[in-house]
């Protein structure tokens, strides 16, 4: 009898020179403190577990936050703390993390259980997490050696991270915690109505899928912070299980939906289109099958690898798409490079490959954010660019390329206008049309280059000689046409007169030869024509009736009168 009770004296001696002194720890993960044992077959009491650490089979934690990737066997982490005060010490411990399927704390005290808590998202009744930073335990520390051991069992990523704070310090934490989900939610929130509104007024299909893309790594945030498991689908284990997995190939999904829209890579990159399509399509239904058929682990490295697999090929697409010139594809490279650098951070930082760190675990919410921002900027200058592209191609589309006065078409839309407004108010509307004299004769002896000279020469002419309210047309050729709202005929006759006189006196040069110019003028008011193409029919025949009397000079039904000299 007494042999035994010194055996347990001196290990309760040694355990208390082991314990790490409680007033030391604070602020980060405590780890490294911390001894582990991976659970076999078998389901270990905690009565097996204290034994087992007693025994010297537990090792020593080799990082602060200890990880074991996905579908890893059940850990026991044991850590022993003491209190060197007299008083007793209030702590709040923080452990695991949100998305652990059942995490079982047992705080003991000389050996005996004092306080159990059995928290997770795998099964109805645990205790839920404090977003993300896990789950919390409230403890009054006496003086003294105080043992932890927390048992830890996840299909998904298995992380531990452990901290004890003094109260204090846990509302400092929790209130930074609240206030930067806050900004984060509050920001994808405007961003998210900001491009849904531009979507509903402009109709875009890239603003509909920077919504959905956004929109799933927002859910995906709330999803893996723990604040789904409070807010959303609480008691609802099953839901929990996938959501978390699901979720990031949605979000990797609609990202490369998105920059397959935004760079427009069906038309100008079609292998990349493909390959988007391909992992979209593959992502997917992989990602369905686990969940059909309850294959959680197989999920968990089908959604890191794919979200991975993401990153590369979001950067791959920005920077094939910068070589192609794609419009604000220097954007789209900028912000894909951030996000996916702290989406790569995130996950392997939770998976392997890197430290788990609060600041990791946020780099995906971090990168999104700078992202979102970026992309942004890059829907704005695509709309600008397309909408410019649009107004140029609206504009070649009417506009004569060697005069740039109106072609055809586009006076024939603009005057329907004035002729409408002329029938609606009564009100007189007049027509010119002017025909260049021998043009056939000047393009042979001094070549077509010089007959162009003399078109554009011609255009400014009545440019300068007509109203701002008068339209002006290259008809066709040689021809041109020239609309006068609120004009009668012998104010239309006398501004053909003009116009034929300031065209014979055009100084037109070209290659150091004098152009002489002239031209047929037929000059018609609306009066009973039926409609504007009759109106036009009217004084075409009226021009070639100058033809007739000579050339140089204007017809009408006054009769033919020359220019003045």
């Amino acid at each position: 009898m007494a042999w035994t009770f010194g055996l347990l004296l001196l290990l309760w001696s040694t355990l208390a020179r082991a314990a790490v002194p409680l007033d030391v720890l604070g602020g980060g993960p405590v780890g490294r403190h911390a001894s582990l044992l991976l659970e076999q077959a078998s389901v270990m009491s905690v009565e097996e577990a204290l034994a087992a650490q007693r025994e010297g089979r537990f090792v020593a934690a080799d990082a602060a936050v200890p990880k074991f990737g996905i579908g890893a066997a059940p850990v026991w982490l044991h850590l022993a703390l003491e209190n060197r005060n007299a008083v007793v010490q209030a702590r709040q411990l923080f452990f695991g993390a949100p998305w652990t399927d059942r995490l079982d704390v047992f705080i003991l005290r000389e050996g005996r259980v004092v306080l159990q808590v059995a928290a997770g998202d795998g099964e109805r009744g645990l205790q839920a997490p404090v977003g993300s930073v896990g789950y919390r335990i409230e403890h009054d520390f006496s003086p003294g050696v105080t043992e932890i051991l927390v048992r830890a069992a996840s299909a998904d990523p298995l992380v531990l991270p452990l901290r004890l704070l003094e109260p204090a310090e846990a509302r400092q934490m929790l209130r930074a915690h609240d206030y930067g989900y806050g900004l984060l939610y509050g920001y994808l929130l405007a961003l998210l109505v900001y491009n849904l509104m531009l979507f509903l007024g402009l109709r875009d299909r890239s603003q509909l899928d920077y919504v959905l893309y956004v929109g799933s790594f927002a859910l995906l945030s709330i999803a893996y912070s723990g604040h789904g498991q409070i807010w959303l689908w609480p008691e609802q284990p099953v839901v929990q299980r996938y959501v978390i997995l699901a979720m990031m190939v949605l979000f990797s999904c609609m990202g490369l939906r998105f920059a397959s829209s935004f760079l427009g890579l069906a038309s100008s990159l079609p292998g990349l289109y493909r390959l988007a399509r391909a992992l979209v399509f593959g992502g997917s239904s992989a990602m369905a099958l686990c969940v059909v058929f309850e294959l959680q682990a197989a999920a968990g490295v089908l959604a890191f690898v794919f979200t991975l697999a993401f990153a590369v090929a979001m950067a791959w697409i920005g920077v094939v798409s910068v070589r192609h010139d794609r419009i604000a594809a220097p954007y789209f490279l900028a912000g894909a490079l951030i996000a996916m650098a702290g989406t790569a951070t995130t996950t392997l930082a939770v998976w392997q490959g890197l430290p788990y760190s609060p600041w990791a675990l946020h780099a995906a919410e971090i990168g999104i954010a700078v992202d979102g921002t970026v992309l942004t900027l890059a829907l704005a200058y695509r709309m600008r660019r397309l909408r410019g592209e649009r107004l140029r191609a609206e504009y070649l589309a009417s506009t004569d390329p060697l005069t740039g006065l109106r072609n055809r078409r586009a006076f024939a839309v603009e005057a329907a206008q004035a002729w409408q407004t002329a029938l609606t108010r009564g009100s007189p509307l007049s027509v010119i049309v002017l025909d260049l004299d021998h043009f056939k004769v000047l393009n042979d002896r001094f070549g077509h280059a010089a007959g162009d000279a003399a078109l554009v020469a011609v255009a400014r002419t009545l440019e300068q000689g007509c109203r701002a309210a008068d339209l002006i047309a290259r008809w066709g050729g040689e021809e041109f046409v020239v609309l006068l709202p609120d004009t009668e005929l012998g104010q239309a006759r006398a501004s053909g007169l003009r116009l034929l006189e300031a065209i014979r006196t055009a100084e037109v040069v070209h290659e150091g030869r004098h152009l002489p110019l002239s031209a047929s003028v037929g000059v018609a008011e609306r009066a009973e024509h039926p409609d504007l193409e009759a109106l036009i029919r009217d004084a075409d025949r009226w021009m070639y009736e100058a033809k007739q009397a000579g050339r140089g000079c204007v017809c009408c039904d006054g009769g033919a009168k020359p220019a003045q000299a």
